[in-house]
């Protein structure tokens, strides 16, 4: 069988890449049907402390928002995908794996506890004129 080749749009390698990390993220631990496992509660404080003894603001800032990594503020994952991401990431050459035994599902817990805790340091669209001004001309 010959494989196909599918063009890729300019900026979706991000988009195709989280949909890579989620095809392959572990299956969740055995529950009753149609219910997800519960999150572990984690602490903003520890998980601030963690956030910078990692070094996760090397790519993702002190805010979360900058950097030449993902933007983590505000997460776009539920913890789950966030923790499951982490374990396995797709391009472990940019962002290496985080496994059980270097870093407990507590203290990735704590880190995303950090990264919901965090207000947006960029303005709302509404905040910035040239993009007030973009807003009031298509509504």
């Amino acid at each position: 069988m010959m494989a196909r080749t599918i063009g890729v749009v300019p900026g979706t390698s991000a988009l195709l890449g989280l949909l890579a990390a989620a095809a392959t993220m572990p299956p969740a631990a055995a529950s009753a049907p149609g219910q997800e496992r519960a999150a572990i509660e984690g602490d903003a404080e520890r998980g601030a402390a963690l956030f910078e003894d990692y070094t996760c603001y090397g790519c993702h800032g002190y805010t979360g928002e900058t950097g030449r990594g993902p933007r983590l503020n505000p997460p776009r994952l539920p913890q789950r995908q966030f923790i499951g991401y982490l374990r396995n990431p797709p391009n472990p050459r940019q962002m290496p794996p985080y496994r059980q035994a270097d870093v407990s599902d507590r203290k990735l817990a704590d880190i995303y506890a950090f990264l919901t805790s965090l207000p947006p340091a960029s303005p709302d669209a509404e905040d910035i004129p040239v993009l007030r001004e973009i807003l009031q001309e298509v509504r």
